[in-house]
């Protein structure tokens, strides 16, 4: 069972129930939706569809949100795509008129009050690339650099441009309550700049009496990585988004951004996830090209959580082959990993408290006696999260009786999240520790787990015990 988490984007090629059944059973620990694309009733459907599958197969499928963000976008088109071609030019206008190949609105006068002639704008995620030519107080003349299409409401990127737009919009406001009224785990807030970004939602929870789900700082340009210290303290993790720093940035320095901080997100123990074109050519073939294969292999070895498949399952062609594919490129990698040394890298400068202590122990123990699991009980997670930073060789089975929590674990390196009953006392959640772990893997006589956890659940908030037990 794969340690590197497996995070799938739905859309209009993968929503049908059978398909996301599919996919969770070839490997996918997260369904994700985006809604800069996604209806408030489509999010719903999945939603619902993501929670029977998991009632029908006893499994824990975590759900993530994408919020819109301060992003750009330009004004509806005459057809639902429209097509560029390479040379000719097209007017950006700000004037809220209905576009085509000759001419786009955007709904903002700072677009074109901030950019300059020479300046790039890229459309539709990059797709197509413009060339500032002329412009004047209501218009922009652009170059067309290569034949695309574009569709209504297609992102606009203008990488040298700084457009000064409220974090929160109204939008985005609608999408976290229905986030907190669908109970999702996680939300991915798109264009984050600083941590006041971060905060503004946090506050919006806390106002609306729920600050228990997670919220991921999707790292999307030059801003962010000036911050990314103090964005970090105020989130639970980061995506790095690598298409649009590629955008905001030079491409050759995103590989270095990526290696720096997946370094600097674990040494502050927090969820680190990687996006954009992992497996992009197949949107449309069956099978992945060696550079993608050793693009995973990359950030598998340098010990992310989580990788997104966005259009890949989103308008993809092939999105269970995709999964599959994907799953067995993380099964390969993993088995060569050495993690007595990858523990010993990790705790190499580390000043260890009491709870870390009794976490690295477990994994430390898991690993020399060549456990086939670590179960642990949790009532927040955080006993979870300790031993999954220590990535031990063999999976985490985290049990609790919280519903929240253990959706709340589904990301997280490692981790094999699983509702129990609560135990009365240390022998009873032993107990129940080998039942759960008995359900989800092939255990044998013989084989050794090692149980860890906080005892009693509801009044110790640090791990404080530790046991090895043979299977009979």
């Amino acid at each position: 069972m794969n340690k590197t988490k497996m995070i799938s984007t739905i859309g209009p090629n993968s929503s049908d129930y059978a398909i996301i059944k599919n996919m969770i059973a070839s490997g996918v620990d997260v369904i994700r939706i985006n809604m800069a694309y996604a209806k408030f009733d489509f999010a719903r459907d999945v939603i619902l569809n993501v929670r029977k599958i998991n009632n029908e197969e006893n499994v824990t499928t975590g759900i993530m949100l994408d919020t819109v963000g301060p992003e750009l976008r330009i004004c509806g088109l005459e057809k639902p795509v429209i097509s560029l071609e390479r040379g000719k030019l097209i007017r950006i206008v700000s004037t809220g008129i209905i576009g085509n190949s000759d001419i786009i609105s955007v709904p903002y006068k700072e677009i074109i009050d901030h950019t300059k002639v020479g300046d790039f704008i890229y459309l539709n995620n990059a797709t197509v690339k413009l060339q500032v030519t002329a412009k004047n107080d209501d218009t922009l003349l652009c170059q067309i650099h290569n034949t695309g299409k574009i569709i209504s409401e297609s992102t606009i990127n203008i990488p040298n441009a700084d457009f000064n737009i409220k974090f929160l919009s109204k939008y985005d406001e609608e999408v976290i309550k229905f986030a907190l009224q669908m109970q999702v785990d996680y939300l991915a807030l798109s264009n984050v700049r600083e941590e006041s970004d971060v905060l503004d939602v946090n506050d919006l929870l806390i106002n609306l009496n729920d600050n228990n789900i997670q919220l991921l700082s999707k790292i999307e340009n030059r801003h962010a990585l000036d911050q990314i210290e103090k964005i970090l303290k105020v989130s639970d993790g980061i995506i790095i988004s690598r298409g649009d720093l590629a955008l905001d940035m030079n491409i050759e320095k995103v590989p270095n951004i990526q290696k720096t901080l997946t370094k600097l997100t674990k040494e502050k123990e927090k969820i680190v996830i990687i996006s954009t074109d992992i497996l992009a050519s197949m949107e449309n073939n069956d099978t992945p090209t060696r550079a993608e294969v050793s693009d995973i292999a990359n950030a598998i070895i340098d010990n992310v959580d989580a990788l997104i498949l966005g259009s890949e399952t989103a308008i993809g062609i092939y999105p269970v082959t995709t999964v599959k594919t994907m799953n067995k490129i993380i099964d390969e990698i993993e088995n060569n990993i050495n993690y007595n040394n990858l523990l010993h890298e990790i705790t190499r400068n580390e000043n260890i408290q009491i709870s870390k202590a009794i976490a690295y122990s477990t994994v430390d123990s898991a690993n020399r006696v060549g456990a086939k699991a670590i179960i642990c009980s949790t009532m927040s997670g955080s006993t979870a999260r300790d031993i999954s930073n220590y990535r031990p060789s063999c999976p985490v089975v985290a049990i609790s009786p919280n519903s929240k929590v253990v959706r709340g674990l589904t990301i997280n390196y490692g981790i094999i999240p699983h509702i129990v009953g609560m135990a009365e006392n240390t022998d009873e959640l032993v107990e129940l520790s080998l039942q759960a772990v008995k359900k989800i893997l092939k255990l044998e006589a013989g084989d050794k787990v090692v149980i860890a956890g906080s005892f009693p659940l509801e009044s110790v908030n640090y791990t404080n015990f530790m046991k090895i037990e043979e299977i009979k």
